[in-house]
């Protein structure tokens, strides 16, 4: 397997060698010959060309290798390798070559990358191994599970607290045109991070950059991503038993729930964010967000007990301080975290609690 670090001239030989490789699996093809670098006019240019026969018929393998298989990109690619073949189409080899296959390649492509491929009728290979190629009496297709390690990285970092509190803006309404500065302002982040993010986003097509501003036109596969790389925001938590409920456990919150960015902070989280913002489970378990200080202020206020078995309070104490800053206050006194955070975790629990995400993203979320 080929690494997915590897970019340039490394990834156009490599594209070659796992091109003819899949071709030599397909009995009947004769690879005539390979040449890289083919250029039009200086303009149009692709960065091999494989000719091949099979049955009777002469095809040319038309490839385009991109170090990074993101949909922006690719679309790029496809634009480059179909304007060649136009060029080419009017040269002398009409003629005698009617039959050509555009392919693209790069270390990985993204789910979205090869769909976009499909669509443009264009073949694709990736290192990783995915494949899909058709022509005549041939057809391959190939899908492997997962992705490599260093996309899942470039992926999880997405989804960083800093960047989280980014995203959890554009996602409050993802039809606002936000200016760098605004959205930086917004969130509490630097302007390069929010830079960062911004070209993450668009290499995803997640968002488009238009004259007032950029705008989250993929709010859904945003969400779904993210769901599928969280990782809950909580160093480690206490657990505990208390007696109240009802009207004195409102009480007793109201007075001791509190947010922003100074301490004592403490947030409901979960299930209890969920029963004020779209209630959908009625549990006997409360959760909450806090830092150390809000975490000393809560015990005290719902007068925990230690419990070794049969606890129903637990405190998640939060390392990521934009929890704090976002969270929502959906009756007076009680804060939530943010409807994002909320979905995120019940989704990530079991069954039920996923059912309960749902309830409250067709509640919350009008874009779904």
């Amino acid at each position: 397997m080929v690494k997915t670090s590897e970019t340039g001239k490394q990834v156009e030989n490599a594209a070659v060698d796992m091109t003819c490789t899949l071709l030599g699996h397909v009995p009947n093809i004769q690879i005539i010959g390979v040449k890289h670098e083919q250029l039009f006019k200086s303009v149009h240019q692709i960065d091999a060309r494989i000719d091949l026969e099979h049955d009777g018929q002469h095809y040319m393998l038309l490839m385009k290798a991109k170090s990074n298989g993101a949909p922006r990109f690719v679309r790029s690619a496809i634009h480059e390798i179909v304007s060649y073949i136009a060029h080419l189409q009017k040269t002398d080899y009409q003629d005698s070559i009617r039959l050509f296959i555009p392919i693209l390649v790069a270390p990985y492509l993204y789910p979205e990358s090869r769909s976009i491929c499909l669509d443009s009728n264009v073949a694709y290979l990736d290192l990783y191994g995915n494949a899909h190629l058709a022509f005549g009496s041939v057809y391959i297709e190939r899908s492997v599970p997962g992705k490599p390690k260093p996309e899942v990285r470039s992926h999880k970092s997405l989804f960083t607290p800093k960047s989280g509190a980014i995203l959890r803006v554009l996602l409050r309404d993802p039809s606002h045109a936000w200016r760098i500065t605004g959205l930086a302002e917004a969130s509490n982040a630097s302007l390069g991070h929010v830079s960062k993010v911004r070209k993450a986003l668009l290499d995803l097509e997640w968002i488009e950059i238009r004259e007032n501003g950029l705008v989250l036109v993929q709010p859904n596969a945003l969400l779904k991503s993210w769901r599928e790389n969280y990782r809950k925001p909580t160093d480690h938590h206490v657990s505990g038993y208390m007696l109240l409920h009802g009207d004195q456990l409102y009480e007793r919150l109201s007075a001791s729930l509190n947010a922003g960015s100074q301490p004592p902070r403490s947030i409901c989280a979960s299930n209890s964010a969920a029963d004020w913002i779209a209630p959908y489970i009625r549990g006997g378990t409360h959760s909450f967000y806090v830092d150390e200080p809000g975490a000393q202020k809560l015990k005290e206020a719902l007068q925990l007990t230690h419990a070794k078995l049969g606890a129903n309070v637990i405190l998640h104490i939060a390392s990521d301080e934009t929890l704090f800053e976002d969270a929502v206050e959906p009756s007076p006194g009680i804060f939530c975290a943010n409807p994002v955070v909320t979905y995120l975790d019940l989704w990530n629990g079991n069954e039920r609690e996923r059912e309960a995400a749902d309830h409250l993203a067709e509640t919350c979320f009008s874009w779904l």
